[in-house]
């Protein structure tokens, strides 16, 4: 429900690379601080913290998991992080969530144990920082996911925040910043669901459109959207603004910026999203928005994605592909496995997935075909230019793919259908390196200071 001081409120998000340290605890508060008392916090789980449950889960299932060890090192990350926790109001609760995790960690098969111990991470993170931040002068109170109450919709791997009902149902409090565990929500039955990872960015956008905010600040540990991913080495170029569908091309195939269904919510209210770097609070970021005329398109940002690995399913009867090949998609999204792409050809199904899901790509299509005949193709890297409006500008076109040419690079456009703008090109791994940095250079990348 929409209160009358809504609108003037901003959401905060604060993801996982966000809450790695004491000190980055310290700059949240500061950050909070300069919104104060408008503000609606949600954070993810602490740094890392995801990604051990999960491997928690698959231990526990195959009968390998020491239970008390690992819940003892869940209870010492957290404390270690926020020592505030064992001497507040908000042990009680914290004691809680770890009492639930350790329950169900015991009982993992049965119903619903899973999801209890996926979002302990959200839970403990806003219960925590409830205690941090309290003690560093933050008025605030933290809300578990089920508590605001963030509704869900759908059955995995098709799951979303139930935006119309979440709006109805939403109650947050005007008087005390409210911290919100992302990521997760309850469905019809009242039964835990959770989103994709990086899902609390659509927790954070689907509050603001619920409440009418003003805006949504993501902070991150980079400066914005930049024009070359940092881990390359190379002093690329921060992008000033966006437009929504640029930032969810975008987004789509950098990880590092934000959870592509994040922008839907907010644009219907023109509601702006800035993507801000946490610990320089003078720097402005990257600004999302309604499109604006940008004259001439040109290409703004490059994402090369090393070592993915195209996998052929030769699939003996025609007539099973169709099948197969929905089913294989189902699978590997209920196994949170990213799909680069899935299509269907004469010589069967392939996937292009990233190197590190290779044995789950290949057990998950030898439980459609045990017999299955697979194939591993060499090492693609998966190139993509952004710019509004490029994949329909033939100059553009024309240039980049003769200047791969003349550089010896054997580049292979994906299908391009429901892009606007972005190019998606295959190219060997070998190739990445040389190819990053002649286009850096051909489109004026780097930042020139």
């Amino acid at each position: 429900m929409v209160d009358s001081t809504d609108s003037f409120r901003c959401v905060l998000k604060f993801g996982g690379s966000c809450l790695k340290s004491s000190q980055d605890i310290s700059a949240i508060a500061e950050r909070i601080l300069e919104f104060e008392p408008n503000s609606v916090v949600v954070v993810s789980a602490f740094f890392g913290v995801t990604d051990r449950l999960l491997d928690a889960i698959h231990d526990a299932k195959e009968g390998r998991l020491h239970v008390s060890t690992f819940v003892h090192w869940i209870r010492t990350h957290h404390t270690t992080l926020t020592p505030e926790v064992l001497t507040s109001s908000s042990l009680k609760r914290f004691e809680e969530a770890i009492k639930i995790l350790d329950t169900n960690l015991s009982e993992i098969e049965s119903l619903g144990a899973e999801q209890e111990v996926l979002v302990t991470g959200e839970r403990l993170a806003t219960t925590c920082l409830e205690a941090a931040l309290t003690a560093r002068g933050v008025n605030c109170k933290s809300f578990w996911a089920e508590e605001i109450p963030i509704k869900i919709k759908g059955r995995d791997p098709f799951i979303r925040i139930d935006r119309s009902a979440t709006s109805e149902s939403i109650d947050l409090p005007t008087e005390i910043i409210p911290l919100c565990a992302g990521w997760y929500g309850i469905g019809t039955d009242n039964s835990l669901s959770t989103l994709s990872r990086s899902g609390s960015d659509c927790t954070a956008a689907c509050i603001a459109s619920a409440i009418g905010a003003s805006s949504v600040v993501i902070w991150r540990d980079v400066p914005g959207v930049l024009s070359i991913d940092p881990s390359w080495g190379m002093p690329g170029r921060r992008i000033p603004y966006l437009n929504y569908d640029e930032a969810v091309e975008i987004a789509s195939y950098s990880s590092r910026l934000l959870h592509p269904d994040a922008i839907d919510p907010l644009v219907e209210s023109g509601i702006p999203l800035i993507i801000r770097p946490l610990h320089q609070p003078s720097e402005p970021g990257t600004f999302v928005g309604p499109s604006i005329s940008v004259g001439r398109p040109s290409v703004r940002v490059l994402v090369c994605h090393r070592r993915r690995f195209d996998i052929l399913w030769r699939v003996r009867s025609g007539s099973q592909l169709s099948r197969n090949l929905i089913g294989l998609g189902r699978s590997l999204h209920q196994k949170r496995i990213r799909i680069w792409s899935i299509r269907a050809d004469q010589a069967g199904i392939r996937v292009l997935v990233d190197e590190k899901d290779l044995p789950r790509v290949e057990s998950a299509i030898l439980s459609f075909d045990s017999e299955a005949k697979i194939e591993l193709g060499n090492p693609i890297a998966l190139l993509s230019l952004f710019g509004q409006g490029i994949s329909s500008h033939q100059e553009i076109r024309s240039t980049l793919m003769n200047s791969l040419e003349d550089q010896g690079c054997d580049a292979e456009e994906m299908n391009q259908e429901g892009t606007e703008h972005g190019i998606h090109l295959l190219i060997p791994d070998s190739q990445a390196v040389h190819t990053v940095g002649c286009l850096t250079d051909m489109f004026e990348l780097l930042d020139a200071e």
